[in-house]
């Protein structure tokens, strides 16, 4: 029997709906001026015929929509053809708007990083998630056990200790609540990286405590590759793939010997935004005797893409990546507010406004001889490029910005405007970080 739908379009289009009846606050950056000192909404200027690059005061931030389509449908064939399953972080957006989007093209679930985010990701109708994180203050696990009792909702919970279960145990006695939907996925960490067990004999403890307890299920087991290696240096390639071996020995073991609940086939949670191709390959061939299981994927930047990290070392631009790469969508633009120097040109976006931590963000339109010019540079509210000509951008001229790594950007907008390629104003997708 196929899965229920890990969504209610209905909450989800209802909520929506009243978000995009809120009020912005006035002089919210990144919006024109209020006209007839009428508070903008979202409503509002998706339907005000704005034109990003005519209409609005810098700085402003914009995802391109064809390429937000695209890279949802490149992702939706990527997993449905190599029999994985995508649970998207959304904390990377953090848009309901853009998780519409993922759920229409084939999300199974969505993932989160802290409690208060499935909380968020309840009220616009999501009814799968996943807490790739453990949760131990008492009101914290009391959201996520009344979740798990919401009708028709399931909450996979990461967790690494026999504490932590106990933790859960609490919540689930101080509330009272049936949490029947509360399902865990037991960590399994590395030394020195993040959470999880360090150990077999640990996960094989959590899961003891979680039987003898009554607390939930054993739904399967979630880990993340990150720490042991972000990049595909040969050194970090095989750092990752010992790894992923670990993780799938574990999960070998408890099936075979019947630690996982019975009702449905257990989760195996890997997979960020870096190597999930490398990670899958790993696990589909260490587990390739194993009849129902279901490799989950948590990559959250495909869908914004960048024009930076990703666009250089993500799957997408590898040489057996057999469809069409994903595409940066998310664009900033800036205004050259000052040339003090002939080789110096300052923009009106800083710290503020964009991330640094993953590479250069970079100007590309205008695009300057040689390419992309990368920020090198950024004050609270200046970046600072570098041309070679003294003739390039001018004063008063707008650019527009790339970034790399699109998480560190994205928190710092309330509204994203959503564009077509002529860059006309066609929808908004709010941020609720």
């Amino acid at each position: 029997m196929p899965d229920p739908a890990g969504i209610d379009y209905e909450v989800m289009e209802e909520s929506l709906r009243s978000l995009e009846r809120v009020p912005l606050p006035v002089g919210l950056k990144g919006l024109p001026p209020e006209r007839d000192g009428v508070s903008w909404t979202p409503a509002r200027i998706r339907t005000a015929g704005l034109n990003a690059l005519r209409d609005l005061p810098t700085p402003f931030a914009l995802l391109r929509r064809s390429a937000l389509v695209h890279n949802a449908r490149v992702m939706s064939r990527y997993c449905a053809d190599g029999g994985a399953l995508l649970a998207p972080h959304g904390k990377t957006t953090m848009a309901p708007a853009l998780w519409r989007l993922q759920f229409e093209h084939g999300t199974w679930a969505l993932t989160v990083a802290l409690p208060h985010q499935a909380v968020t990701a309840h009220r616009f109708g999501i009814r799968r998630i996943l807490l790739a994180n453990e949760a131990a203050d008492p009101r914290s696990l009391e959201s996520l056990v009344r979740l798990a009792g919401e009708p028709g909702t399931e909450v996979y919970c990461f967790v690494d200790s026999v504490a932590g279960v106990r933790a859960y145990r609490a919540a689930i006695d101080s509330t009272a609540v049936a949490a029947d939907g509360l399902r865990f996925l037991i960590d399994i960490g590395l030394a020195d990286g993040r959470t999880g067990c360090r150990s077999r004999a640990e996960a094989e403890a959590v899961a003891r405590e979680i039987e003898r307890s009554g607390t939930g299920v054993v739904g399967g087991i979630g880990a993340y590759e990150g720490p042991a290696g972000e990049n595909r240096t040969p050194e970090h390639l095989r750092s990752i793939g010992a790894y992923v071996d670990s993780v799938t020995g574990i999960f070998h073991e408890f099936h075979a010997n019947g630690v996982f609940a019975g009702n449905a086939p257990p989760v195996l949670s890997i997979g960020g935004s870096d190597v999930f191709d490398v990670v899958r390959g790993h696990v589909q061939r260490d587990l390739a005797s194993l009849d129902s299981y279901r490799l989950v994927l948590r990559s959250g930047c495909y869908l914004v893409h960048d024009h930076g990290y990703y666009a250089a070392l993500g799957p997408s631009t590898r040489p057996g990546w057999a469809y069409t790469p994903f595409r940066g969508s998310l664009e900033v633009g800036a205004t050259v507010v000052s040339r003090p120097q002939a080789d110096l040109a300052l923009l009106n976006i800083g710290q503020r406004d964009i991330g640094s931590d993953k590479g250069p963000a970079k100007v590309i339109d205008p695009l300057p001889t040689g390419g992309p010019l990368p920020i090198v540079k950024l004050n609270d509210q200046h970046a600072f490029v570098r041309p070679d000509d003294p003739a390039v951008l001018p004063v008063g001229t707008q650019v527009r910005v790339g970034i790399s790594h699109p998480c560190t950007t994205l928190d710092k907008w309330r509204v994203l405007l959503v564009t077509d390629d002529d860059y006309n104003i066609i929808d908004t997708a709010t941020t609720i970080f």
